[in-house]
């Protein structure tokens, strides 16, 4: 992948071998209810919780973990579309891009929270306030534990993608750098 290009676009991918492996544990843990259940020494109670809502519960994971992992690999449909001038994240719930200028970000950093990577957004203060105000309360109060915890109200997660965190957190600071250098020009110019 080279960087020279400042036109072309890099498509960032879920990992299917890391959604594919989280289906199949997810599957493990439902064979194991499934034994619990037909087990004729267990007691009554621990077949309802530790069979039949095992199974529903982690079947159901599979299912949908290998659903949305096929999908996304049939359509090659990318987590990330990093552009020279902006960054488009995928959105499950509306199957949608949720897009991220450059001219309202100050640089992005990785955080790890636990155990998982993110990519963490710096905003401009101007933009920050108004994608805090627009926002309903419910994302508001999201958006607040978020800055709390990582000091911004937008992350990025990295850990399931096809390249490394830091990886992609450098190829977004070197588009934003190229485009904050170009992007001050052209505003002199005009």
């Amino acid at each position: 992948m080279k960087l020279t290009d400042k036109n072309s676009e890099i498509r960032i991918y879920h990992s299917a071998w890391k959604n594919t492996l989280l289906a199949v544990c997810c599957l493990a843990f439902a064979i194991v209810g499934y034994f619990i259940m037909i087990d004729p020494t267990t007691k009554w109670p621990t077949k309802v919780f530790g069979g039949i809502l095992n199974m529903i519960f982690f079947g159901c994971g599979s299912a949908f973990f290998f659903v949305i992992a096929s999908y996304k690999r049939i359509r090659r449909i990318p987590f990330l579309t990093i552009y020279a001038d902006r960054l488009e994240i995928y959105k499950q719930r509306n199957g949608g891009y949720h897009t991220v200028n450059y001219a309202d970000v100050k640089t992005f950093r990785l955080v790890k929270i636990h155990s998982s990577k993110m990519i963490a957004v710096d905003y401009k203060v101007v933009p920050l306030i108004h994608k805090f105000e627009e926002a309903s309360d419910l994302k508001q109060s999201i958006m607040h534990l978020s800055f709390n915890e990582t000091g911004t109200i937008e992350n990025i997660p990295v850990h399931n993608l096809t390249m490394k965190g830091k990886e992609n957190c450098d190829i977004l600071n070197h588009r934003l750098e190229n485009w904050q250098t170009n992007g001050s020009m052209r505003i002199k110019y005009e």
